[in-house]
């Protein structure tokens, strides 16, 4: 019997959904969650290779680059070389927040932590919870293709 069902559409009008929320009340920051996600994320881990990032992100390495692209422009994030031992391949190079991103995620992160908030209260706890357990267990399966 097949399934006629798209996983995909309304996985995808949630995080458009979703998207308007947090990019709504990261406007003020002049950022996006994709661009709030990319610096929370570098700033957590410190100098992180490019090609772990893009991995995390669940991006390949050229969207990774065009959402860098602007961030690296502002003054945000900056690149350092890598460890030789640490290199996995010659287009390999770290990646990590300038002083100018720290301040920016500093300031962002009430905005992103209302953003949260709202979709919580809109989903409710519980059911919020249970989205993200549901997301990373589906993203940790479809990894195993």
């Amino acid at each position: 019997m097949s399934n006629d069902i798209c996983s995909c559409s309304p996985l995808r009008r949630l995080t458009r959904r979703m998207t308007v929320i947090y990019d709504h009340h990261l406007q003020p920051n002049e950022l996006t969650i994709t661009q709030y996600s990319l610096i929370s994320r570098i700033g957590r881990s410190g100098p992180v290779a490019n090609i772990e990032l893009a991995a995390d992100m669940g991006m390949d390495r050229s969207t990774l680059s065009r959402a860098l692209k602007p961030l690296i422009g502002a003054g945000w994030i900056e690149t350092v070389d890598l460890p030789e031992d640490s290199q996995l391949d010659k287009r390999s190079f770290a990646l990590q927040l300038s002083k100018a991103g720290r301040k920016k995620l500093e300031q962002a992160r009430p905005n992103w932590r209302r953003a949260q908030d709202e979709i919580d209260r809109q989903l409710g706890g519980g059911l919020s919870r249970e989205l993200t357990d549901m997301i990373n267990d589906a993203y940790a399966k479809l990894q195993e293709i």
